[in-house]
């Protein structure tokens, strides 16, 4: 027996770690202390070391190495990202090692670092900016009114579907003007009757919002609920299947003398 502990020891070892940590990270819940930032940034490196990883395996060492080995003059082109990548990598290295540092502005190579790593990621942000803008209005904001006009109201409709596809038309509406129009700005010097019109479509909108963050906040209370209960069932069969529970057992009654 003295060499079967060892050896279910080191065999639940992931289980105990991860157990541990995710005690961890659930006990910030109590309150900002040191043992639960450290999980956290234990959990963030790890995420992102994954991340690193899996983007080169299925990004990088595909698309990028494959292409540049394979038709070196062809795929010439693609060396242009990893020229951007790279110098925007040494200037934000650079940046992080002079940060907190008493010193002169840059000048010289270091100011020209600095410029020339800021290049690439202005454009990345005014490309993602872009991309994000595009995709609101085309993928979001004019489907969703165009659905909630053509869908919403049908005129043969019984009265309750009818009164819902009105409601739904309304408030989507409202909830469009109070993201758009701020009343204090846009309507200021318009008559008084345009003024109330659109205090109106601001006050439903706003409370339209109030009531969707309020339904998605439950939606998303109750799925957090449903991943906690996942996760200690996921633990309890870890714990099972490990034989960690007997293992407990068996150094209970060592320690009792049984």
């Amino acid at each position: 027996m003295g060499n079967a502990l060892p050896a279910a020891w080191f065999g639940s070892a992931g289980v105990w770690v991860g157990f541990v940590f995710t005690l961890l990270v659930f006990s910030a819940i109590f309150g900002d202390h040191l043992l639960a930032r450290f999980a956290q940034y234990v959990l963030v490196g790890t995420v992102l070391g994954y991340a690193v990883v899996v983007t080169w395996q299925s990004s990088l060492a595909l698309d990028l190495v494959v292409t540049l080995r394979s038709d070196p003059q062809t795929a010439s082109w693609q060396w242009l990202p990893i020229g951007l990548a790279v110098v925007m990598a040494v200037a934000g290295l650079e940046r992080i090692f002079a940060q907190g540092r008493a010193q002169p502005p840059p000048r010289g190579w270091r100011q020209g670092l600095r410029v020339l790593g800021a290049l690439p990621a202005l454009g990345l942000v005014a490309f993602s900016v872009a991309v994000a803008a595009v995709g609101a209005v085309q993928g979001t904001l004019a489907p969703q009114f165009l659905y909630a006009a053509r869908s919403s109201l049908e005129w043969g409709a019984p009265p309750a579907p009818f009164a819902t596809g009105v409601l739904t038309l309304i408030l989507t509406v409202a909830a469009l003007v109070f993201f758009v129009i701020d009343p204090n700005r846009h309507v200021t010097h318009q008559p008084r009757w345009v003024q109330r019109l659109v205090h109106g479509w601001v006050w439903v909108g706003q409370r339209a919002v109030w009531l969707a963050a309020g339904v998605l906040f439950a939606r998303l209370f109750a799925a957090r609920l449903s991943l906690f209960i996942a996760e200690l069932s996921h633990w309890i069969w870890r714990f099972q299947s490990a034989e960690i529970g007997s293992l407990l057992e068996r150094w209970w009654r060592m320690g009792m003398g049984g």
